[in-house]
């Protein structure tokens, strides 16, 4: 089925397409015949869909004059694999560096007096936040 078809047989609303054929030009997909999925009354179910759709799937609005997907190269960041778990005086370490900082303990004061005042809540146990704090006092 071509774009214009789907365009007049369902006008102005979301459409879910399979593309059965296109053609590349730069870094945009033309797409030159589609196979009708479904349409789509509400707007916020044709955005939802349209995240979820892979493998040649699209949802497109028929008010649109042509039919066309932008290409986007993705690449994931790569990033060594920890090959070595931290022992325990290596955690150590790191906590205390950890509760020197400025900042941390910038923000843990806060989250305190928002604790006191019924604000916000660093867990739902008073003992599990009260430990926290002694334990950035202890070091």
């Amino acid at each position: 089925m071509q774009w214009e078809e789907v365009r007049k047989i369902y006008p102005n609303q979301y459409v879910k397409l399979q593309i059965l054929a296109s053609h590349t030009e730069g870094n945009t997909k033309f797409v030159n015949e589609v196979a009708l999925i479904r349409a789509i009354q509400d707007p916020q179910e044709a955005t939802k869909e349209q995240l979820q759709s892979k493998d040649g799937v699209i949802v497109s609005h028929t008010g649109n004059d042509g039919l066309k997907v932008e290409i986007r190269a993705f690449s994931r960041p790569r990033v060594a694999p920890m090959t070595r778990i931290l022992t325990d005086e290596q955690k150590k370490q790191m906590t205390s560096v950890i509760f020197k900082d400025e900042g941390v303990l910038s923000q843990l004061q806060q989250a305190q007096k928002d604790r006191r005042d019924g604000i916000s809540t660093y867990s739902d146990s008073e003992e599990e936040f009260a430990q926290l704090l002694n334990k950035t006092q202890n070091e």
